[in-house]
């Protein structure tokens, strides 16, 4: 009996992914599996055992298709307003394609990636065989003159989700995402000799740590262990003389409060539109599991239910997308943040926005088409190009 029902479940959860990959484009299965894993740590952690009855990439397949359906977000959670300072654009327009090229792994393909980049100023490439540490490239930059420490990242939005919820470790007075901060003491232990030397061989030069996706999260950290009071950086810190430029990073640290203003003042975290992996943490996954546990306590079928999937049928019920934690529980949940300056790239009305983000504004999933596929770090290329050319006329032009 045991063997049948869990073939059944397999079998509808089969279905949903198939129809989740028709419709909203492939890969989404694979990272909405992903937030299932992270679902079924949440209910334990919440329920102390299994709770629902329908599999959970089923619900989240109505979920999603409803929120479609709706057009329920049709923009980001923003503050509205512009973010205009126009030297942290142009620096976050060149190194977001350094952050693209480093998931190549050679001197020659970064330089063809970057541009105006010259292969003998890439001073270092790790090798990407040593699976153990995070890759990384350090090169000097003579558009901006910039020391820059390039972390290799997860390409994919599955890869990312993978990692997004790990075990704390205390950090400056506050927890910081443990594995996360395991990858950045690897960075730094391995590359801080070279920075220190280049540093000490162009003394005007600033530096710049860049990343995406998980190389965005390991760069926050990075800055934070470079840059801290005795850290071999923290007097370039002081003159205001490090950057970090970090897109599309996970939460890597809670209480926002705990950390030094200087490093809120020197991270520049970029969230293009709907991008799953910032809004995730075991705290958005809690608020998204007690909507889901909504959902399946809904009187519909499993055949209802992936009938309305695949839009073969329309249901009367709202289906949440999230719902906030009883008081008691928001401990045992547990959030990290986003850290620094947050800002969202999106398109409005035919125009890329860049506009800043407070960080109870990314504290929850936003289910959307384009949660998944958001997160590529092709999306900041093209939104900085776009942006680009759109103002190139403009008065006090930002970009060029």
């Amino acid at each position: 009996m045991g063997g049948t029902c869990c073939a059944s479940e397999g079998a509808l959860a089969q279905f949903a992914k198939s129809h989740l990959d028709e419709r909203f484009g492939i890969g989404t299965s694979d990272a909405l599996q992903r937030i299932v894993e992270l679902l079924v740590q949440a209910e334990l952690k919440i329920q102390g055992r299994r709770m629902t009855s329908h599999p959970f990439i089923v619900n989240l397949g109505m979920m999603l298709r409803q929120s479609e359906m709706e057009k329920r977000y049709t923009k980001p959670i923003t503050s509205g307003v512009a973010f205009q300072e126009a030297k942290i654009l142009r620096k976050a327009a060149r190194y977001a394609r350094y952050a693209a090229a480093a998931y190549h792994n050679d001197k020659k393909s970064i330089s063809s990636y970057v541009g105006n980049l010259r292969t003998e100023d890439i001073r270092h490439v790790t090798d990407n065989t040593l699976v153990m540490t995070p890759g990384y490239f350090v090169a000097i930059d003579t558009e901006f003159d910039d020391i820059v420490l390039t972390i290799r990242g997860a390409g994919r939005a599955a890869e990312a989700l993978a990692d997004a919820v790990s075990p704390k470790e205390p950090l400056l007075g506050g927890s910081a995402h443990a594995s996360l901060l395991e990858g950045a003491r690897q960075v730094v232990d391995s590359s801080v000799k070279l920075i220190m030397r280049l540093s000490q061989e162009f003394p005007r030069k600033s530096i710049a740590i860049v990343g995406h996706s998980l190389g965005a999260g390991i760069a926050s950290l990075v800055t934070i262990l470079l840059s801290s009071e005795g850290a071999p950086f923290a007097k370039l810190m002081a003159t205001g003389k490090v950057k970090c430029f970090a897109f599309a990073p996970p939460p890597v640290f809670e209480p926002l409060w705990a950390l030094p203003a200087w490093v809120h003042g020197c991270t520049y975290s970029f969230v293009y539109n709907m991008d799953c992996v910032p809004r995730t943490c075991m705290g958005t996954v809690s608020k998204l599991y007690m909507a889901l546990k909504h959902v399946d306590g809904l009187p519909l079928a499993p055949e209802r239910r992936l009938a309305y999937i695949s839009g073969e049928c329309q249901i009367d019920y709202v289906l949440p997308d999230y719902r906030e934690l009883p008081a008691n529980l928001g401990s045992a949940a547990g959030s990290l943040f986003v850290v620094g300056t947050i800002l969202a790239l999106y398109r409005e009305d035919g125009q890329v926005r860049c506009e800043a983000v407070a960080p109870h504004m990314m504290d929850r999933l936003l289910l959307h088409p384009d949660m998944v596929h958001d997160h590529a770090v092709c999306c900041f290329e093209e939104a900085f190009e776009d942006l680009r050319l759109q103002v190139s006329d403009a008065e006090g032009c930002v970009l060029s």
